[in-house]
């Protein structure tokens, strides 16, 4: 058993979950989830407390002193106008400034964070897009993540936080979970595949077991050495639109639905009208042609350079026999 103690937060959701199961048998991990846990594990200790809940988290800190902690919990990206966007900062961004100084006081602490490589925005990227690129996010959950980076740099060089890991992922996978790659390739209600424009569009993505295999590679070669890194994840290799549904069909994920050709200039007058008749959320349509348009490719050229191999990817995670 590794002497380390990692915190998890948001530990019974779809990323801390897999991360408690896989961490568990190496490190004494402190979970911590508003929800009911699941299983118990005897290196876990579950604490049910709401991330927003700063003086719940301020005892947590009394009782216990993690060297790591591993930031999942927040607001998913919501379908437009379902949560607003002071929710979206007050949990997604604030939440995670108090949790890192409450953290922070009582060791050198390594602080990861999940944000998203919607920080980046849509359009009028040169890609592939790296980390040094401009930020430009379409959405309130894209602005409150990028929100909580600038504060927790802030708190990085004000020598709070020891060691400073920031994980930009992009859209994540996996068997079960196929929605962001769906978005991409389906009509309304999944009644048929829409092959928009010639279906070479790429896009990065990610497969879950990549990040649990990352974050767990991460760990094992941490040093003492005070870091700040910001990291854009994804697969290996991007993929044409035209491949996703390919291997959807392979696998017999709707392999029965038909593939309708779907031209470009009538997705763009469609974001375009929508534009107009629901103003407040008009960056948000015309990003929504930006996706289905273009390719959108981030360069994980720093995820590579710690020497990190995938082991996964799209085929090999739909695959029948995985």
């Amino acid at each position: 058993m590794n002497n380390n103690e990692i915190l998890i937060t948001g530990a019974a959701g779809f990323i801390g979950s897999a991360l408690v199961e896989r961490l568990s048998s190496t490190y004494r991990m402190i979970c911590l989830d508003q929800c009911k846990p699941p299983l118990k594990n005897e290196n876990s200790v579950w604490e049910s407390i709401d991330i927003t809940n700063m003086e719940a988290i301020s005892l947590l800190f009394k009782i216990y002193t993690p060297d790591i902690v591993i930031h999942c919990a927040g607001i998913a990206h919501q379908k437009v106008g379902s949560v607003d966007k002071t929710a979206y900062m007050h949990v997604n961004s604030e939440a995670t400034k108090k949790i890192a100084s409450l953290a922070a006081v009582n060791n050198n602490l390594h602080f990861i964070f999940l944000s998203t490589i919607s920080v980046y925005g849509e359009t009028d990227l040169i890609q592939p897009v790296c980390e040094d690129s401009k930020y430009n996010p379409s959405s309130d959950y894209a602005l409150s993540k990028l929100d909580a980076e600038y504060r927790l740099i802030d708190l990085y060089e004000k020598g709070l936080i020891h060691k400073l890991t920031i994980l930009r992922l992009s859209p994540v996978y996996d068997k079960n979970f196929r929605l962001n790659l769906e978005r991409r390739i389906f009509g309304p209600k999944k009644i048929f595949y829409v092959m928009f424009g010639n279906g070479q569009q790429t896009m990065s993505a990610l497969a879950k077991p990549n990040i649990l295999d990352f974050i767990e590679y991460t760990l094992q070669i941490r040093d003492d050495d005070r870091s700040l890194d910001i990291i854009n994840m994804s697969d290996d290799c991007p993929y044409s639109f035209y491949d996703i549904i390919q291997v959807f069909k392979k696998n017999k994920i709707y392999s029965y639905k038909p593939v309708i050709p779907m031209p470009l200039s009538m997705v763009w007058l469609l974001t375009r009208l929508a534009g107009i008749f629901f103003r407040k959320q008009k960056l948000w349509f015309h990003s929504c042609y930006s996706k289905v348009a273009n390719s959108l490719v981030f360069d994980n050229t720093r995820m590579l350079q710690t020497g990190f191999k995938h082991k996964h990817n799209l085929s090999s995670v739909l695959s029948n026999n995985s």
